[in-house]
């Protein structure tokens, strides 16, 4: 792991550990006045609207997609439990267009949102596989604050050697994916790979909302929606190998641009708590 990468995830972490610490004091959490609690933390991929299995689904450009294997590299996970801003900016759209001939001061959007207290994480970076079925994947038992969580994030890195052979499959990327997109005659199989590397900001999947009561036992599971990474490409402007096999999507091309940024934006994953015991 090169200097700069293992200084930036150490910020980070070291960042978001205190704000964990640090908020056993804090007000508000639902009226349990900062209990401590141990949860599950689980990943599993989101099916498609209308979809009956993952890695299926049709873009907002009219490509049928099928993944025909897909893993990447995903936390540190953190829950927050301030909502997550983009909401707001979501809700403000229609005002802002109302406004556009009138300037007036604002805040910048871009600026980076403190999300609270830190109800609970996920410290480690993981393996996953989105093809792996409907069932979530436990990764194991996390420490937390008993309260409302209103957003999370995550983080999209390469691979660490802390991982071993588990990240073979990725050789060395963030994510890797394969499979085929269709549209009327037209069939384009595919392969591609995406590389979060540092800085941190340039990593991070911020404040995805979601409302959940968090508590002891219950598994807190982050979905993957690869439905959403594809949102605005364009299979047609790729060029298809001579001898027929899948084209290597490239960072100058068009779909790998749209995917680089759907990745990261709060739409690429979603939340779900499911309450109960072992």
């Amino acid at each position: 792991m090169s200097r700069v990468l293992r200084s930036s995830r150490r910020a980070f972490m070291l960042f978001m550990g205190a704000a964990l610490v640090g908020g056993g004091s804090a007000c508000g959490l639902s009226g349990t006045g900062g209990r401590g609690i141990v949860f599950r933390m689980g990943l599993r991929t989101a099916l498609a609207p209308e979809a009956s299995r993952v890695g299926e689904f049709t873009t907002d450009t009219g490509w049928s997609v099928r993944l025909d294997s897909a893993r990447m590299v995903l936390g540190p996970i953190y829950l927050f439990e301030h909502p997550s801003p983009l909401q707001q900016q979501t809700r403000r759209v229609l005002k802002s267009l109302l406004d556009v001939l009138v300037p007036s001061a604002h805040a910048h959007d871009g600026d980076f949102f403190s999300g609270g207290t830190v109800l609970g994480e996920w410290d480690r970076e993981v393996v996953f596989d989105l093809l792996s079925g409907g069932e979530a994947q436990v990764l194991g038992r996390a420490p937390g604050i008993a309260g409302r969580v209103r957003s999370f994030s995550l983080l999209l890195q390469p691979p660490s050697r802390a991982l071993g052979e588990e990240a073979a499959p990725l050789q060395g990327h963030s994510v890797l994916m394969a499979g085929t997109a269709f549209r009327g005659e037209a069939r384009v199989p595919f392969r591609v790979a995406l590389d979060f590397p540092p800085p941190v900001e340039l990593q991070r999947v911020d404040f995805v909302p979601i409302e959940a009561d968090l508590d002891d036992d219950g598994l807190f599971v982050v979905e993957a929606r690869p439905h959403r990474w594809f949102e605005g490409a364009h299979f047609d402007r790729l060029t298809l190998p001579a001898d027929g096999g899948p084209v290597e999507i490239s960072p100058e091309t068009q779909v790998h641009r749209a995917l680089s940024v759907n990745a990261r934006r709060f739409t690429a994953f979603s939340g779900a708590w499911e309450p109960g015991s072992d």
